[in-house]
């Protein structure tokens, strides 16, 4: 049964200058092989406002991209392809977090809440 769930990933960092365009070039033809679509995201305290705890030290912007599947996500992160496009934004951005998160359909989400209301009964 193919997975037909959605996931994101959330990527955290600081611009340290221009991004070599060389990175743009590697990376986006596996992004768009593994259905990258952009969700949210920019500098912190214009498109991102942290609403609770801290976020690491010269924190400059928050990004986060949908996936096709988990599956597509790990393959397009872990591709060899990806991960030569890599070293060619290491100069200019310093990420200070990138996390995958498995997504959820909408009936799983609706199933997590029609148990918790019946839990709250007891």
């Amino acid at each position: 049964m193919p997975d037909n769930k959605p996931a994101y990933l959330v990527a955290c960092g600081t611009f340290l200058g221009e991004v070599n365009p060389e990175y743009s070039e590697r990376a986006t033809g596996p992004a768009q092989r593994a259905g990258l679509t952009p969700i949210a995201g920019g500098p912190i305290g214009d498109k991102v406002e942290l609403l609770e705890g801290e976020l690491p030290e010269g924190v400059g912007f928050l990004a986060i991209e949908q996936f096709d599947s988990f599956d597509a996500l790990r393959k397009f992160w872990f591709s060899e392809e990806y991960q030569s496009a890599i070293p060619f934004r290491k100069d200019s951005v310093k990420m200070h977090f990138v996390a995958a998160l498995d997504g959820t359909t909408r009936e799983e989400m609706l199933e997590r809440i029609a148990a918790a209301r019946t839990n709250e009964k007891k």
